[in-house]
């Protein structure tokens, strides 16, 4: 593998039974800030297992796994395979930062985690891996693949408030209209035409409205992460120091807007694609997606209108049973 492909696979995940994390939990979090941050966002669909054994069947070419946790390993899983390393918050984070349970607060300091290249591949743990990928999927001639998905933002519900945050950071920054002249080739390669529509009509403002972050897996470089954190210091690290998320944060997606604005990507359509579990009643989309190995990722999002939480788990349980039926390296 070329030096400029090497890429790692970054895993944050929590245990949501654990009594000690959830009475460390408890002593932080405030009525006032249970908004955005209920259970549901904690809650475990026990299916980390898969996630492994897809990395393990679909991407044996990764380098490292660094699968991050506050202290915590599920009891199957081999921590002595030589290119997992378990990782805990207090390794990478620091300490005024700590504890934290905000998903901000350890995604804003991945790029701290000791050894981790230069390039690397972030993964929430209801993203997993369903079919054979390469590292062009990921990284090409050292830059994140990516596309640029324009949209309308609406001031609607508690996440939309931290996105217009987001925006409002990166403005500060960019020109929409200058990016696009400098990077055009970037910008339109790979759209589909529902995208070309959008550049045209947006694409002649000089302030973004909205860059629309697909729920799969993100290409980040170090380096963005450096440029950031230099040039916008004082709200990463009021970001940082906050235990949950508020409306108040901005989210790591700014990474992945830097490097799109900066001309920094390489365009290439999304891999894979996010389903909202809560749907699952109403439509068999997402398992048919998941049983025919339609892309290369899926998501399998979680959300508050979740009603059929053990129901649904056990679906995905089953599917992902007949397309891994075995144990992976990863586990003992």
């Amino acid at each position: 593998m070329k030096e400029t492909q090497v890429i790692d696979f970054v895993v944050p995940w929590v245990d949501d039974t654990d009594p000690v994390w959830r009475k460390k939990r408890a002593e932080h979090l405030g009525i006032t800030e249970l908004e955005g941050n209920s259970e549901v966002r904690y809650r475990d669909w026990d299916n980390l297992r898969y996630w492994f054994r897809g990395v393990d069947k679909y991407a044996p070419w990764v380098r490292n796994i660094y699968f991050v946790t506050d202290n915590q390993k599920p009891e199957w899983l081999n921590t002595d395979h030589p290119k997992l390393k378990w990782i805990k918050h207090t390794d990478f984070i620091p300490e005024e930062y700590l504890p934290t349970f905000s998903c901000q607060g350890i995604e804003w300091n991945l790029h701290r985690i000791p050894g981790i290249s230069d390039n690397f591949v972030f993964f929430n743990d209801d993203v997993f891996m369903i079919n054979k990928t390469k590292p062009e999927d990921f990284f090409v001639n050292n830059q994140p693949c990516d596309l640029p998905r324009l949209a309308v933002l609406y001031p609607i519900g508690f996440f939309n408030h931290i996105l217009f945050n987001n925006t409002e950071l990166i403005n500060r920054h960019f020109s929409l209209k200058e990016c696009i002249r400098k990077n055009p080739k970037k910008w339109i390669k790979s759209q589909p035409l529902s995208g070309l529509v959008k550049l045209a009509i947006y694409g002649n403002r000089d302030h973004l409205s909205y860059n629309m972050t697909p729920h799969i897996q993100l290409s980040y470089s170090k380096k963005t992460y450096d440029a950031l954190w230099k040039a916008e210091y004082d709200i990463i690290h009021a970001t940082c120091l906050s235990k949950v998320r508020t409306k108040e944060v901005v989210t790591s997606y700014c990474i992945r807007d830097w490097q799109i604005l900066s001309g920094e990507f390489y365009p290439k359509k999304p891999i894979g694609k996010c389903f909202h579990t809560s749907t699952m009643s109403h439509s068999n989309e997402a398992i048919e997606y998941l049983r025919k190995q339609k892309g290369k990722i899926i998501c399998l999002n979680d959300t508050e209108d979740e009603t059929d939480f053990e129901l649904h788990k056990q679906m995905i349980i089953k599917e992902f049973e007949k397309l891994f039926p075995n144990k992976s390296s990863f586990e003992l």
